[in-house]
């Protein structure tokens, strides 16, 4: 460990500060020793595309790497819960009519994680919670002919994906939609594409809420991007510390279970993984309340501005976003379904906390 430790250190960017070198330095050996660890059939997934990344010879890496998003990428409409038109680029006004989502309208976009669709069965629940409560148009960007690709593929096409996703949002604010009215759900890969297209529309577009889930790190960190300027109102949920980002820099950076490194539900949840259960906590937040520590617990480092927390404030989609409550949120969360907790027993755990 002591080896690995300095190994790492001396290749560190020198611009990075003690804290968070120590913080990076922490999920590169973490990252090194549970690569050969299986949590989850998710796990299993991310193991496999690493094992690939050693296999695969820098010829292999080299041929093909640049695969063709715009011809295979679907782009799916919904209004009421019900799919209205799923369509490919290029995205036209003939098309959009055809969708039934009227530019007055609220708009969502949705975007998916790697070996993911919009198929996948959060995705299905997260449009059903959105047409509900936020109502409007809801779109998912299914870009899973690429999703499927090894994780190095995907991540080599990091940047096309995101400026076809940036052509397609465009394409909306030329149809009419207004840009205050947008917001976009990312997971995983897709967290990262979320706050890429955001910064990318700056300074000619800002929409007015992202939120991440379990933001991917691999391929990612250590690279300190400045979330926050990705839209008027960024919120970043972390569950997990082999395969979400250790930048916390959006607006509202939310420690889920236990201090957003893992939750005590994967006993209980054996095929999602801490990283996996990011969206089912996020989507269980619009029917349950979610309670935030009003102080750090204890055993979590934070090098970063804890949020200052009124009483009873509550974590997940927030429409009306609350500008003073900026910076690290800790939220423990249950070992079972839906994973919160009561007030009574957050309660205990602050008492527990003092």
């Amino acid at each position: 460990m002591f080896v690995l430790t300095m190994y790492y250190k001396n290749i560190l960017p020198k611009k990075y500060s003690e804290s968070n070198s120590y913080l990076l330095l922490t999920r590169i050996i973490i990252w090194t020793f549970l690569i050969c660890k299986v949590h989850s059939k998710l796990d299993q997934r991310y193991i496999g595309s690493m094992y690939g990344l050693q296999n695969e010879t820098l010829v292999n890496q080299q041929r093909g790497i640049r695969l063709d998003v715009r011809k295979t990428l679907a782009i799916q409409f919904y209004k009421n819960n019900t799919k209205t038109l799923e369509t490919y680029l290029p995205l036209t006004e003939n098309k959009l009519d055809k969708s039934g989502c009227l530019p007055t309208d609220k708009f969502s976009i949705v975007l998916h994680g790697w070996i993911q669709s919009c198929s996948d069965e959060w995705a299905v629940a997260l449009i059903e919670r959105l047409s509900f409560y936020r109502r409007g148009c809801v779109i998912c960007i299914d870009y899973s002919y690429v999703a499927s690709s090894s994780y190095i593929r995907l991540y080599a096409n990091f940047e096309y994906i995101s400026e076809v996703i940036v052509s397609i949002v465009i394409s909306l604010f030329q149809y009419g939609f207004d840009p205050s009215r947008g917001y976009l759900f990312g997971f995983s890969f897709g967290g990262q594409l979320a706050s890429a297209v955001g910064r990318i529309l700056q300074p000619q577009f800002t929409l007015q809420n992202i939120d991440t889930c379990d933001m991917a790190g691999p391929g990612f960190d250590p690279i300190d991007i400045d979330h926050s300027k990705a839209a008027k109102n960024v919120q970043c949920f972390h569950t997990s510390r082999d395969k979400g980002t250790l930048i916390y820099s959006c607006h509202r950076n939310i420690m889920l279970g236990s201090c957003g490194l893992s939750q005590p539900s994967v006993a209980s949840q054996l095929h999602l993984g801490s990283h996996g259960l990011c969206v089912d906590i996020y989507i269980n937040t619009f029917d349950y309340p979610f309670y935030a520590l009003r102080k750090p617990p204890t055993e979590c480092i934070s090098f970063a501005k804890a949020a200052n927390i009124p009483n009873d404030f509550t974590v997940g989609y927030q429409e009306n976003f609350n500008k003073q409550v900026i910076g690290k949120i800790f939220v423990p969360t249950s070992l079972h379904y839906p994973y919160n907790l009561s007030k009574k027993e957050l309660q205990l755990i602050s008492r527990m906390n003092v």
